[in-house]
């Protein structure tokens, strides 16, 4: 892990302003119902972006947006919390995310993660842009199983 990618602070979004941010960001709508919340990744001190859980149904399901315009937010310590929080503390059996289909950096990012592709919805953002479903399991999550295994 790089230097960069440790000194990557994690935020709680506790005012909304991480989820403005990372919807204007996205360009989309902030969702109505079911939002947990944010997390902002901080890079020498500026706001480089985040990621809001919404539509969270626990035990079952929640969905991600992730927005970031700096690529040394990702490391193993950033995911394994995002993924604490959507599998333990929110106890979720599933994750969900949207990307758009034109969108290929963050498309290789969420497979390489472990998300996997499970369809298309065509035209579904407001300006019409099609999207990928992808979706990750919590058996499937390895930053979780590399943290377990380590405190085994």
């Amino acid at each position: 892990m790089s230097r960069a990618a440790e000194s990557c602070k994690i935020i709680f979004d506790d005012d909304g302003r991480i989820a403005d941010f990372i919807c204007r960001r996205l360009d989309i709508s902030l969702p109505s119902s079911g939002v947990f919340g944010g997390l902002g990744f901080l890079i020498g001190g500026r706001l480089t972006g985040g990621i809001l859980f919404s539509d969270i149904k626990p035990g079952v399901d929640a969905w991600l947006s992730i927005f970031s315009d700096n690529k040394r937010w990702c490391s193993r310590r950033v995911l394994y919390v995002i993924f604490d929080i959507a599998f333990n503390l929110l106890k979720c059996r599933r994750l969900n995310a949207l990307i758009d289909t034109d969108n290929r950096a963050s498309l290789r990012l969420a497979e390489g993660v472990g998300f996997r592709r499970e369809g298309v919805m065509r035209q579904y953002r407001e300006n019409g842009r099609d999207v990928y479903v992808l979706g990750m399991l919590k058996n499937e999550c390895n930053y979780l199983k590399e943290k377990e295994n380590k405190n085994v």
